[in-house]
């Protein structure tokens, strides 16, 4: 588990806080998450969320270049998958600066001290999972 740094899907966001945001998925053509990923050698099981509440990151280059990704993960065998296939991973993003457009039914109360943009608990959201391990 942990940020890879690179992701397979994002959120474009496009709009505004006035107007409303959009978010739309996309899909990226390659990733090296393929490596783990792709043949089945092990399972993002961040995945098992809804495609728009899976993202652990907001990242922003000014209004013309903003999306939501996930780049913290857990990777599980696929043997450990299995065997906890009812588990679910929470994403904690209470961290997040305010500037933060979240998508639609997933606003959280931000902890006391977060700023606009600083201070914030981390550009990333944790990502934690409950596993039994027989």
């Amino acid at each position: 588990c942990g940020d890879m740094n690179d992701y397979r899907e994002r959120l474009v966001i496009t709009g505004d806080r006035y107007s409303g945001f959009q978010f739309q998925p996309v899909q990226e053509t390659e990733s090296s998450l393929d490596v783990f990923l792709s043949d089945g050698f092990a399972e993002n099981v961040v995945e098992r969320r809804p495609e728009l509440d899976r993202w652990t990151l907001y990242h922003t280059r000014g209004p013309q270049e903003r999306h939501l990704c996930q780049l913290d993960y857990i990777l599980l065998s696929p043997a450990l998958a299995r065997s906890n296939s009812n588990a679910m991973p929470d994403i904690i993003r209470q961290g997040q600066p305010h500037r933060t457009p979240f998508p639609p039914g997933q606003a959280v109360e931000l902890y006391p001290r977060v700023g606009w943009d600083r201070p914030k608990a981390s550009d990333h959201c944790p990502v934690a999972i409950s596993l039994d391990i027989v």
